[in-house]
């Protein structure tokens, strides 16, 4: 819930001013017509608020069919080749998911096909549909629910953290075998480039100002909200009843519903699983009849006495860090809002945006055993199976994302000061 901040008077005489809720603190603020290539930050909790970047309907049109290209190049072709013994086993982006599937690991075959495949395919197919359209001025069907679909999908599209993971496995395998790289894994790149632009270019608004607005009920004049799809700053009614965004549709809220409980349970089963995620192994290597099983910390280990420390600190960081980083400053924030904390409250944002931006990257871990599994496949020579800390590992990743969704950062500044920390 937001109310006007008494500084909004100094945003300048005689200039057109537009009133925006932060999506983060909550607190309302006069925003200024801004110039080319400017933005627009909260005076408390310095989130975006809105910026100036002109038309970007006619790039983001053809980065999102240069994607489709490069999507479909990159599983058409082979992507990683490894030659060992006079034996050659190629792979594409799918191979990993099929071998993981004929391990008996259903859940993690679908999360691997979901973050790598499907949600890249989609995002692009969304933009695409929505930007044809809007390159000839107007608006596609059904624009409202596909963005909001795109913005909803965002944090699962994880191409990046795999070729981290593709990069990883390829230190590991370099002493014991060949390793050639595809135009798959060429395309790949090139698509990992292709969708961040796409993505970070987009102006939303070029989107949204093609469509109608919806008229606000007239009881509806309490306090104003951000709508957490589409940004627009609508009021809510007075007794803080829950409506619909009157340009995208989405649900509108003065405060996400039950959102202590449903973080304090999903954290809770996320710690629950981090142990056994430490403990089993996530990788059975077999090797001329050997076995040996590694769990996430002695991969570490293997890479530090190998000599490659870089590759270890990222494993680490990534894999034992920063899932137990989340874990507690998830933990902190919950008890800092439950205990009615006013202890810097700018600061508590931030945190919770760290949790937001990097949990994505404690997936390397995983996508490394699927390159495993997918690339070594030489029997009797060697093998490479996940193992039952990698499922664990990869619920605990899920658990931890879907939590920071679920926490709702304006419970932090609802008993602070709001003018607090203003910069104007």
């Amino acid at each position: 819930m937001a109310t006007l901040s008494k500084s909004l008077g100094n945003t300048g005489a005689d200039r057109p001013v537009a009133v925006a809720a932060c999506p983060d603190c909550g607190m309302a603020q006069a925003i200024p017509d801004l110039p080319f290539g400017a933005a627009a930050r909260c005076c408390r909790c310095d989130a975006r608020l809105a910026g100036h970047r002109g038309d970007t309907v006619q790039r983001t049109l053809a980065l999102a069919l240069a994607g489709l290209v490069l999507f479909c190049i990159a599983n058409a072709f082979p992507f990683l080749s490894l030659r060992l013994e006079g034996q050659i086993r190629e792979t594409c982006l799918l191979t990993g998911i099929v071998e993981l599937y004929r391990q008996g690991f259903a859940g993690l075959a679908v999360l691997v096909l979901a973050t790598c495949v499907a949600v890249p395919l989609a995002q692009l197919a969304g933009l695409a549909y929505l930007m044809v359209p809007a390159a000839a001025g107007r608006a596609a069907r059904h624009t409202a629910p596909v963005f909001r679909l795109l913005v909803r999908l965002k944090p699962w599209g994880m191409i990046e953290v795999y070729m981290l993971a593709i990069l990883v496995a390829m230190i590991k395998l370099a002493k014991m075998a060949d390793i050639v790289a595809g135009p798959g894994l060429w395309a790949f790149v090139g698509l990992i480039v292709v969708v961040a632009a796409a993505f970070s270019g987009l102006n939303p608004e070029d989107v949204w100002q093609r469509l109608p607005r919806q008229k606000v009920p007239e009881p509806w004049g309490g306090a104003l909200t951000a709508c957490h799809c589409c940004a627009l700053t609508t009021p809510l009614a007075p007794s803080g009843e829950s409506g619909r965004c009157p340009r995208c549709g989405a649900r509108l809220r003065a405060v996400k519903p039950l959102s202590l409980q449903r973080t304090w349970a999903l954290v809770l089963a996320a710690v629950v699983f981090y142990v056994p995620a430490n403990i089993l192994p996530v990788t059975i290597t077999r090797t001329l009849g050997a076995e040996q099983a590694d769990t996430i910390m002695s991969g570490v280990i293997y890479f530090m006495l190998s000599g490659s420390w870089h590759i270890a600190l990222i494993i680490f960081t990534a894999s034992i860090l920063i899932p137990m980083l989340k874990l507690l400053i998830l933990i902190y924030l919950l008890l800092s809002v439950q205990f009615r904390s006013r202890w810097k409250p700018g600061d508590r944002t931030r945190l919770y945006r760290f949790t937001e931006a990097v949990g994505r990257w404690s997936m390397v871990d995983v996508y490394v055993v699927t390159v495993l599994a997918a690339l070594v496949r030489l029997s009797p020579l060697a093998s490479v199976a996940a193992g039952p800390g990698a499922v664990y590992f990869a619920a605990v990743v899920v658990i931890t994302m879907v939590a920071a969704e679920s926490f709702d950062s304006r419970l932090i500044w609802q008993y602070g000061d709001p003018g607090e920390n203003p910069r104007i």
